[in-house]
């Protein structure tokens, strides 16, 4: 498995991530250990990425590594806020992560993942003027001092992925988290090359857009993926058929090839962490990382005609 480094001072990554959160709802999962994760690690998958309020998915990370006998991966998880409503309306961080807040998450995750340290610990949300409030930051920068965290970051608001510009422009965390997809190129204009700059490390999330990009999605399938359902099913598929025709097989195997593929292509992206719920789909996107970035002219045209400014994530209030 590629490596890349995880911002300046951070550690070597593999390119591709295991997302945690779909294992969560796997009720085949509640007392076992997941498959696909450990075929993930047997083929050089070496950072985990969960969260706190993924239901039981630190617990599955931990029975998992308990069954893993190589070397252990790097643990990214995601702080529970006091109030869920942080993920869509914003106020002072103190509603949503005072010290007590911040501790007690680093507590519950440090228990469920049978760790003594978690390697990179987000803010699981992000709004703009937080990066006056520094509270949280003065907690998290205690916390590392003690030893039970290693890296600082940030998991960005959904598509708000500039609110984190003068975050990482002043340097006050190690790494971020934003989505970036063959729709969602826009922090390629912008976050990811400033991270670039300023030594912080990223994390790709959505970059399959949360099963859209996989290929043609039937209504019932768009209605059974929460982050899915409230989108214009033909005018997504449009989009979908557009990039197929234009790129499929031209630049890349399958749409899926192609979205993995494009993330990867730019260097500011750490890592792209991907829901992986079988060992084939492990295989897939291993084997679409190993055929490497795509033609810097296909980027370009990905760029700059199939950017679709969009916010599906504003319906599940």
């Amino acid at each position: 498995m590629l490596l890349r480094q995880y911002g300046a001072g951070g550690p070597p990554v593999s390119a591709l991530a295991f997302g945690a959160m779909g294992i969560a709802f796997d009720s085949a999962l509640r007392a076992g250990v997941s498959r696909s994760l450990l075929h993930a690690l047997d083929h050089g998958v070496s950072l985990i990425d969960t969260a706190r309020v993924y239901r039981d998915s630190e617990e599955i990370v931990a029975r998992t590594l308990r069954a893993w006998r190589g070397e252990r991966p790097l643990i990214s998880t995601k702080l529970a806020p006091a109030n869920r409503d942080g993920f869509r309306f914003g106020g002072p961080i103190g509603d949503f992560y005072r010290k007590q807040d911040i501790i007690r998450s680093v507590h519950q995750s440090l228990a469920a993942l049978g760790t003594e340290r978690l390697d990179i610990v987000h803010l699981h949300q992000w709004h703009y003027r937080w990066t006056h409030e520094l509270e949280w930051l003065e907690t998290l920068t205690g916390l590392k001092s003690e030893g039970k965290i290693g890296l600082i970051s940030v998991s960005g608001q959904d598509h708000e992925h500039d609110a984190l510009l003068e975050l990482v422009s002043r340097g006050l965390v190690d790494g971020v988290q934003i989505i970036v997809n063959l729709f969602e190129s826009r922090p390629m204009n912008s976050l990811l090359p400033r991270a670039a700059e300023c030594g912080v490390g990223v994390i790709a999330r959505c970059v399959l857009d949360s099963g859209g990009l996989t290929g043609e999605l039937t209504d019932a399938a768009f209605e059974g993926r929460p982050f899915l359902k409230h989108a214009p099913a033909a005018e997504y598929r449009r989009r979908v058929a557009a990039l197929a025709r234009k790129f499929v097989p031209a630049s890349a195997d399958s749409v899926a090839d192609l979205a993995i593929r494009f993330v990867f292509s730019d260097p500011a992206v750490s890592t792209l962490t991907l829901g992986m719920s079988s060992p084939q789909e492990v295989d897939a996107a291993i084997a679409a990382i190993e055929a490497g970035p795509l033609p810097a002219d296909t980027v370009t045209a990905i760029r700059r005609d199939h950017v679709w400014t969009k916010n599906f994530y504003e319906a599940l209030v």
